[in-house]
């Protein structure tokens, strides 16, 4: 009988993922190659692979045995046999460098396959279960990830009360940022630039003994010390700008996963919402003015 390789029934990038806090700089560095497009393995060599994240041939066979692997042909096969897609092909872009429509929007849907195939069920199960039986929960992003943690608290709102939000314009984040517990939550976002205010907020928050669910596209050094999960999302795009797609739909789902486990009691409160809507003669959530 032909060999079998270890966790046959774990994809390559669930592999990554559960290996990546382990792994040494280089072996990373060849990790975060793949987890950006793990296609390129179908048209690429050991060697070629291995030149284009910057390591050496004994690294990308170190990283692929550490995934379980017997050597590098049989991830490829894996991946082949698996029907991965391909690396976007070069007439995506136009003359101008902006890439056609159909191009755009099927890298959009890469981003949100490769985000949903890569998320563990036990994860988004355990991260649902800290919002909803936290005493406060907290919602974070800096930067371009404001926009994110603005949405993520719009939706928290309507499930159940008291979402904190870091940053609020006008306010010192040390002074909201003191009622701070062990028995709080802290959903972060980071996907753009990290800044130093973010990285203090998730060491506070670990020192407080608050549980701290971090999302973000590329898990950085010290992130597992001070995350209870790690949710990763697929941001890669084919413009300028990170792609926000996967990142806000994840949070959909993950809002959607608590308004269930919540069940009647977030009914009631969407409901009183409406009521009030109603009530302040409010007409699809514009106010008459």
């Amino acid at each position: 009988m032909p060999k079998k390789d270890a966790k046959p029934t774990l994809h390559i990038g669930q592999r990554l993922l559960a290996a990546y806090d382990s792994m040494p700089r280089g072996e990373r560095r060849l990790a975060d190659l793949l987890l950006e497009d793990v296609g390129i393995l179908h048209v690429s060599t050991a060697g070629e692979l291995a030149e284009r994240a910057g390591v050496s041939k004994a690294t990308a066979a170190r990283l692929f045995r550490r995934l379980g692997y017997s050597g590098y042909k049989a991830a490829q096969r894996e991946i082949r046999e698996g029907g991965t897609p391909f690396s976007a092909p070069a007439d995506t872009f136009g003359t101008n460098g902006i890439p056609h429509p159909g191009a755009y929007l099927e890298a959009e849907v890469k981003n949100l396959v490769r985000t949903f195939e890569l998320l563990r069920a036990d994860e988004i199960s355990h991260a649902v279960q800290l919002l909803r039986y936290a005493e406060k929960p907290w919602v974070v992003g800096f930067g371009g990830d404001y926009p994110l943690a603005h949405f993520a608290r719009a939706m928290l709102i309507k499930l159940r009360p008291d979402i904190r939000m870091i940053p609020i314009v006008g306010f010192p984040i040390p002074e909201e940022f003191a009622s701070i517990s062990s028995g709080d939550t802290v959903l972060a976002f980071a996907i753009t630039r990290r800044s130093q205010a973010l990285r203090n907020i998730l060491g506070s928050a670990a020192r407080a003994g608050a549980k701290v669910i971090l999302i973000t596209d590329r898990p950085g050094v010290g992130d597992k010390s001070v995350s209870t999960i790690i949710l990763r999302v697929q941001s890669s795009g084919l413009t300028l700008f990170d792609s926000m797609t996967a990142a806000v739909s994840m949070m959909t789902y993950l809002c959607a996963r608590l308004a269930a486990g919540i069940g009647e009691p977030a009914v009631s409160r969407l409901r009183m919402i409406e009521e009030i809507h109603a009530e302040w003669g409010e007409d699809e959530g514009i106010m008459d003015n």
